[in-house]
């Protein structure tokens, strides 16, 4: 062979591998595994400790088994999963401190709770003291509503403003609350942060998007102080399997991602309660389906940035 031509061959074989190593990934679940992820809602339980726990019911035969650090370890192995905020599924006051205590041992996988305190009571300012001055006590969840359509007391909007004034987040939950809801507390409380959960708990049917909802969120989106959690949708199907389809889902992402935008969209993924659906890999690869088209930078706030500014939480060296 020309020993130019032999030149040029090997010129452009090395060229090729470059190209090939600039252009390849190792993936988990369609992301990145450069790009680090925190996993804004998960939840740990023991159903064999001898008081019980008040959820999941003993008749949830996908739930209803000891979830614990060590079990989420191998799930976050598994997928890239860089570190986690849990969220409290306990209305029992000592369970925040239960779980502050199981994860102890790892606080650069477990950088924050996401707690259940009674909001609206006479003990609460001091259980908040109390908790908050643990940093990776982050903030509380509203999930439940005594009182019904009587619950926004004088003493709920108290303590949500002593809340804000600690610079303590709120999740909210859309089972007993509703848009409407969090569109009244982003007025009332200005400098409270509120995630709404699971891309606001609605019933997600893979038809468009029913307009009376997305008006509903572009209005509590209007508000500054105001996110939204791109999580549990498995949980939102109602399906067991859930459907595997981008197409699915993609109507209601994009009224929420147009809505929020990228700097007020955040990840969770609602493990286990992922369980009855599918994998949670298949969950994680849904959302990055939608997202990746939208660039590194949209991906890296959906994954970790947004929740780190949003909870105050860091990454190990972040």
């Amino acid at each position: 062979m020309n020993p130019i031509h032999t030149v040029r061959l090997i010129l452009f074989s090395a060229i090729l591998a470059i190209l090939a190593g600039c252009c390849t990934r190792h993936q988990s679940g369609g992301v990145d595994v450069a790009i680090p992820i925190i996993d804004t809602h998960i939840h740990l339980y023991d159903t064999s400790r001898p008081d019980g726990v008040p959820w999941p019911p003993e008749s949830d035969k996908v739930l209803y088994r000891p979830v614990l650090s060590q079990h989420f370890d191998a799930v976050s192995e598994a997928n890239k999963v860089t570190a986690t905020v849990i969220v409290e599924a306990s209305d029992r006051t000592e369970d925040n401190q239960w779980v502050l205590d199981l994860v102890q041992h790892n606080p650069q996988r477990y950088i924050g709770l996401v707690g259940n305190l009674p909001i609206g009571t006479d003990e609460f300012a001091g259980l908040l003291d109390r908790f908050a001055a643990e940093k990776r006590f982050v903030g509380l969840r509203m999930r439940q509503r005594p009182g019904e359509e009587k619950f926004f007391t004088e003493a709920v909007w108290r303590d949500l403003k002593l809340m804000a004034d600690k610079g303590l987040t709120l999740d909210v939950l859309l089972a007993n609350f509703d848009l409407k809801d969090i569109d009244l507390v982003a007025r009332k409380v200005p400098g409270l942060k509120i995630l709404i959960n699971h891309v606001t708990g609605l019933v997600i049917t893979g038809e468009p998007a029913d307009e009376a909802w997305a008006k509903d969120v572009r209005k509590a989106a209007s508000h500054p102080n105001v996110y939204c959690k791109i999580s549990g949708i498995f949980q939102r199907t109602g399906k067991r399997p859930s459907p595997k389809e981008l197409s699915f889902y993609a109507p209601i992402f994009k009224v929420v991602y147009d809505a929020f935008g990228e700097n007020r969209v955040i990840y969770g993924s609602n493990w286990p309660v992922t369980d009855r659906g599918g994998e949670y890999s298949e969950q994680l690869s849904i959302i990055n389906e939608f997202f990746e088209p939208m660039g590194r930078t949209v991906l890296e706030k959906l994954y970790w940035r947004n929740a780190s500014a949003f909870y105050g939480v860091k990454l190990n060296g972040d």
